[in-house]
């Protein structure tokens, strides 16, 4: 308990602006695509994800805002909660905002996953997208 507690004071440390890097299955915290479509992790709301090398009561989850651009315009931004319950719901949401592939969208992580004892500075944030 004192790990989840000591993981929810981290989160509410973190804020700031987040965008997608140079693999193009990664979103990070600035506009920097050449795509018409692109997505922008603006900030990660909260991370409750049990930390490893911790043992936890239950798996937690990560809470982030995000903001769809097309033509370098925002024309969505939405916060979402991560986790089993409300997956096919973030899925549909980045399927319509990204540009189209070939490949369905199978999963969305958000990086780096939590370390017992590390701290995680809100700039090292990104969300990985698996098809």
């Amino acid at each position: 308990m004192k790990n989840v507690i000591v993981a929810l004071s981290v989160s509410f440390l973190i804020s700031g602006c987040c965008t997608v890097a140079t693999n193009k299955n990664e979103i990070n915290q600035k506009l920097d695509s050449s795509s018409e479509k692109e997505i922008v992790l603006v900030r990660v709301i909260n991370d409750s994800r049990c930390p490893e090398g911790a043992q936890c009561i239950w798996a937690g989850e990560v809470s982030v805002e995000v903001a769809a651009y097309e033509n370098k315009k925002v024309v969505a931004q939405q916060e979402f909660t991560l986790n089993s319950n409300t997956m096919t719901e973030v899925n549909d949401w980045f399927t319509k905002h990204l540009p189209v592939r070939k490949e369905n969208l199978k999963e969305i992580q958000v990086f780096p996953y939590p370390k017992e004892g590390v701290p995680i500075e809100s700039k090292d944030y990104k969300i990985v997208l698996k098809y």
